[in-house]
Formats: C-alpha cells, structure tokens, sequence
C-alpha cells in the first residue's frame, strides 16, 4: 500500500530495505558461532551431518593447520569438552572450555598430525536435544600403526534452525574397558 508522493515511496524503500537487512542479519546471527564463524549449513542439518564435520575439521596430517574455524562454529559458546581417564581404578575428568581444547588441538595434536574418524555411531533424539554415542579410531597419520579407539558422548540442541554442540565427553579405550559390541554395530 503506497500513501502520498514519491517521497513517501522513497521512504517506504528504505524502510523496506531496512527491514530486510534486519531479517538477513537474523539468520546469519543464528548460524553463527561465538566466534563469528558462520557454520557449513551441510554441517549442522543433523546431529550426524555435525558430528561428522567435526572429525573432518580436526584431523588432518603433520605441519597442515587444522580447520579449527570450522570445528568452533559447530558448538555453543558456552559448551564444555571434558576428557575423561581411569587412573588407579578411578575416573578422572579433564574439562575444558572450547577455548582451551583448539589451544590443546593446536599445541599438541595438529603439530604431530591426528586422523580421527567414526567407525559406529548410534543417535537418540528427544525434541530439540540430541546425543550422539560416537565411536571412533585416531591414528597421527594415515598409515600409523599405533591406533587409538574410544567413544565420544556429544550433546546437541536444536534451536530450530540448526543443531548445535553444547557438550562432549570422551573416553579411550583400554584393555580393561573395550568399547562395548552395542558401540561397534552399524560401523562406517
């Protein structure tokens, strides 16, 4: 609907344009991570489409740098990352702050090289939350005999546009605690 001249259409223009630059700003702010990194939409469709993105950003060969952009933009900003161990029979938590664990990536695992991927994944989805049970295998290169197995418990929440990490946990495997035949079923 148009009231009055020209100038009256000018007006309704830019307001127009004013609105709809609002609305863009919107949904770029709900894809984005605290770091300003707006997420792959590929990434972040399903609890798996995430969980496999962020195998993909972490790992990569010696001396290459690790996508930690695209690892970040996957999660909350708030989220916890905690790494947990057995020591003397008893569990041990190490949390971290996302922060904290690209810091750790960088430092220790992108120099030396980290190839992780997911050997079987089972997903439980309530509502707008999701966890994923990931079990996965991690080698420094490609051809590394040394393997290590585990399991990733990661949370998710969907805020209606996308799914987002909002915690993760995980635990290597050891000889006294071999990832469960439930853990291993269906694997990639």
């Amino acid at each position: 609907m148009l009231f009055g001249t020209n100038k009256s259409l000018g007006g309704t223009r830019l307001l127009y344009v004013a609105f709809t630059c609002l609305l863009a700003s919107g949904v770029l702010a709900s894809a984005q991570s605290s770091n300003g990194t707006t997420a792959n939409p590929e990434d972040v469709v399903s609890p798996s489409a995430v969980v496999r993105a962020s195998y993909v950003a972490i790992s990569g060969p010696p001396g290459q740098p690790l996508n930690l952009d695209r690892f970040r933009s996957l999660f909350l900003p708030q989220a916890q990352l905690v790494s947990v161990s057995v020591k003397d029979g008893r569990g041990q938590a190490r949390a971290m702050t996302l922060q904290e664990f690209t810091d750790m990536v960088t430092s220790r695992i992108g120099r030396d090289g980290h190839i992780e991927h997911e050997i079987a994944q089972r997903v439980d989805v309530y509502g707008n939350i999701a966890n994923v049970w990931s079990s996965y295998e991690s080698r420094k290169t490609p051809d590394d005999p040394q393997v290590t197995r585990g399991i990733n418990s990661i949370q998710l929440m969907n805020d209606g546009k996308r799914w987002w990490i909002s915690g993760a946990q995980w635990q290597h495997e050891t000889a006294e605690s071999p990832i469960p035949a439930k853990y291993l079923s269906g694997a990639h």
